[in-house]
């Protein structure tokens, strides 16, 4: 039986239905599963203006399948607009405040299934994250990525595109006097030539990408470029697919399983997905009732070899992904370490929806006994500087810089460690550290992506090594460790480091250590006050779990 009937049947809902039909609703309409239509669009953020054309186009396919839509409004904060000021801040706790929208509005009006639109960083998984709260038959559709921008002949960064990370790289370039200030202009106008999430392998395109492999979205959808005919058609077929979960009472924690997350974690490996991934997963994995740590995600993780050479990681972009075949042909290639017997939203396996998919260029996707690295894409990192775990992207970072040991440079916050590099205080062989910025002492876990563009631009990616208790962005490349924990506002051993401490970052062996006695450092230093915070930053600083869990407030009695 419907949900929606519970509050439309009989004389004592007469005023329920009322009210919809005061929203010109029919009768015939109100016997139909009621199918919420979430929607994030707005103009500020780029990924999310096509959704309002995509949300038709969903409506119209829950229609013809039987259905009656209600488009429901959420918010969508756009990362690029946020980065490295004191808006970014508000970008992670947004994906509980999206997963609270989702929540509330499904069952105070007791809907029947949900189709959820997004591009975006923080807004796919708390798209999903409300999704499995409220347990429903559920398809996700995303934007898509913007087509890349064609750079000039005789570039100094080599490739034929480019897209918005390369902006921030070019600033340090500009200072550095490797480019003109009409060449730096010149990129500012080309990189983003489309609406659509940004088109390198960001954490946006991340998301949808692995919402694809857990199987959650129509198959060979995650990399339509927002400006394709196809990511329409899309949309239709998602509407209809809807009502046949409805039809089938197929719910989202049947398909979001463990072997799904698994499933997840190895894909974004092999394409060199975003750090912010373990963060997203983890968290998934709490809402689903999944048992999964953050040391099983570096153990699966580091057992597949990175397969995709996509921005940041490689040359190729969202496009080449796209034509090469994308999601269902990197699935393919790892048939034999994926479980694909899982029910997805097409009603089919994995198994099923992948088989018709054919690789169409196998310097994109390569196989396993071809890859890009044999090491895996994401890494956990463990010692006495980040006893519960540390993250980083070995695909993203030089084959010179994976050892590194060097003495500390100390920052308090990302805007500390941004005036001191662009002073050129940072040096050649130093490891930055940047604390404070954790989910409880930015609080909301900043990037430090301008941090690392800065660098990179300087030429310094490969010869320093940041690490943080923040995070860093999917677009991020040279070395570094975020996501340490505990982090210094839990009293973790990065608030005691100094100046000139002595730091290894190993990588390949998964290890952060400090040359430092920590229980001794403890008592030699005091502390200083934490700045005090108010607002939605107030509560999430007071509720947050630690980033080693996934930083989501929790939303059941843990035992």
């Amino acid at each position: 039986m419907k949900r929606s009937s519970d509050i439309l049947n009989g004389a004592e809902w007469a005023n329920v239905r009322a009210l919809y039909k005061s929203s010109g609703f029919t009768d015939d309409e109100l016997k139909n599963p009621i199918i919420a239509v979430v929607n994030a669009y707005n103009q500020v953020c780029p990924g999310h203006v096509v959704l309002k054309q995509l949300t038709q186009r969903v409506k119209e396919g829950i229609y013809a399948a039987g259905g009656t839509p209600v488009e429901i409004g959420t918010i969508g904060a756009c990362d690029g607009v946020a980065m490295s000021h004191k808006g970014m801040q508000y970008i992670l706790p947004t994906r509980e405040m999206i997963a609270d929208d989702i929540e509330a509005m499904a069952e105070a009006h007791r809907l029947d299934g949900l189709v959820i639109l997004g591009s975006c960083d923080k807004i796919v998984p708390g798209m999903i994250l409300g999704a499995l709260r409220v347990n429903l038959p559920t398809v996700f559709v995303n934007g898509g990525p913007t087509l890349p921008g064609r750079m000039k002949e005789g570039n100094p960064y080599g490739g034929e595109y480019i897209d918005h990370s390369i902006i921030q790289q070019s600033e340090g370039a500009l200072k550095s006097g490797a480019i003109t200030k009409e060449e730096f202009d010149w990129i500012e106008n080309n990189a983003v030539p489309t609406i659509g999430s940004c088109a390198m392998l960001g954490t946006a395109n991340t998301m949808c990408c692995l919402a694809e492999v857990m199987g959650i979205s129509l198959p060979g959808s995650a990399a339509i470029p927002a400006v394709y005919s196809r990511r329409q058609s899309i949309a239709f077929e998602s509407g209809k697919a809807v009502m046949n979960l409805v039809k089938n009472n197929i719910c989202i924690k049947d398909i979001v399983t463990k072997d799904a997350i698994l499933n997840a974690i190895k894909v974004n490996s092999a394409i060199g997905g975003s750090t912010n991934a373990v963060l997203h997963l983890l968290a998934i994995a709490y809402e689903a009732g999944v048992d999964l740590d953050i040391f099983e995600f570096g153990k699966v993780s580091m057992s597949v070899p990175h397969m995709v050479p996509m921005i940041p990681a490689g040359q190729y972009t969202l496009l080449d992904f796209y034509e090469a075949g994308g999601i269902p042909v990197m699935m393919k290639e790892l048939a034999s370490i994926l479980m694909l017997d899982g029910i997805t939203c097409t009603g089919h396996t994995s198994k099923e929806n992948i088989d018709e998919f054919k690789n169409k260029n196998t310097d994109v996707i390569r196989g396993l006994s071809n890859p890009v690295h044999k090491r895996g894409g994401i890494a956990v990192l463990k010692g006495n500087i980040a006893p519960d775990g540390a993250v980083t992207k070995p695909s993203a970072i030089p084959e010179k810089a994976l050892l590194f040991r060097g003495p500390a440079k100390i920052y308090e916050s990302e805007q500390d460690a941004l005036i001191g590099i662009r002073a050129k205080q940072v040096h050649e062989g130093e490891v930055v550290v940047i604390r404070n910025e954790g989910p409880k002492g930015g609080p909301g876990m900043p990037e430090m992506y301008k941090v690392m563009k800065v660098l990179v631009g300087m030429n310094l990616g490969s010869k320093v090594c940041v690490i943080t208790d923040g995070r860093f962005s999917g677009s991020n490349n040279g070395c570094f460790v975020g996501h340490i924990c505990p982090e210094a506002l839990d009293d973790g051993p990065i608030a005691y480091l100094q100046d000139g401490d002595v730091i290894t970052v190993d990588v390949l062996n998964g290890i952060i250590e400090a040359d430092v006695d920590f229980s001794k450092r403890r008592k030699e230093v005091v502390r200083k006050e934490v700045e005090q915070v108010k607002g939605c930053l107030y509560q999430y600083r007071k509720n947050v779990t630690t980033a080693s869990k996934g930083a989501y407030i929790a939303t059941r009695t843990e035992i």
